[in-house]
């Protein structure tokens, strides 16, 4: 009798909520052991929950053992985590949320993406970062959210190179106007999205289980891909001035 084949063991920072979940989703779909780090509780009390802050080192070292033990070595990560910014000018902004929110998205990224490539002992392993469209130029009210962003792009780039002979496949995702409950909070305090909808050649925003849905085909799928930051937008970044 042929023995079967060990399911994958996949890790989703921020997997609760957002275009986390969705992706969570999807990798249950495809067979995956999946282990959700977040602060947040799963809403599904049948999801694999690691409680973790990204951007405390001795939280993910913990929580990256623990799921260790329990699941086995995790050879595949979507870091889905974040923060939203404050969206004030940069004259306004609190210097000390702005620290946080990069150590959440930057320091927090590469913390929990190294502590399981020091445990993989050979094996291979893919990672996929979440950047925004806001990493693509300037723009207005952005100076924290975009600049740390733009940071998990290039932060995205370096390890491909750096993991590249360790057999580690590293690419990031960058998501347009997606209707999650972070962009809904924007709409409730302001932020309007007519003009972002009216620059998006197809015309919308996408859906969580679109953006998903290429972050699991580079993590699965493209396995001659690394250190490419993919724009899921709708076209936005290919509109000229």
């Amino acid at each position: 009798m042929q023995a079967q084949a060990k399911k994958p063991h996949t890790g989703v920072t921020g997997g609760s909520s957002g275009i986390g979940a969705a992706v969570v989703q999807l990798l249950l779909d495809r067979g995956h052991l999946v282990t959700v780090f977040d602060l947040q509780v799963p809403a599904d009390p049948n999801i694999v929950f690691e409680q973790v802050d990204v951007a405390d080192e001795a939280s993910v070292v913990r929580a990256v053992e623990a799921a260790t033990a329990r699941s086995g070595t995790v050879t595949g990560l979507v870091t889905c985590h974040g923060v939203r910014g404050e969206f004030v000018s940069a004259l306004e902004l609190d210097l000390g949320r702005m620290r946080r929110l990069i150590d959440v998205h930057v320091i927090g990224t590469l913390s929990v993406a190294r502590e399981i490539v020091r445990r993989l002992a050979g094996r291979s392993a893919s990672i996929v970062t979440v950047s925004s469209t806001t990493a693509y130029g300037g723009w207005v009210n952005q100076a924290d959210y975009g600049t740390a962003k733009a940071a998990l792009r290039q932060l995205t780039e370096n390890l491909a190179i750096e993991w590249a002979p360790l057999a580690v496949r590293v690419n990031s995702v960058a998501p347009g106007f997606t209707m999650t409950a972070m962009v809904a909070d924007m709409v409730a305090a302001g932020y309007d999205l007519n003009p972002a909808k009216a620059r998006t050649p197809l015309g919308r925003l996408a859906t969580a289980d679109e953006v998903a849905g290429s972050i699991v085909h580079l993590l699965c799928d493209a396995s001659f891909v690394t250190g490419q930051c993919l724009a899921v937008d709708g076209g936005w970044t290919a509109v000229g001035k």
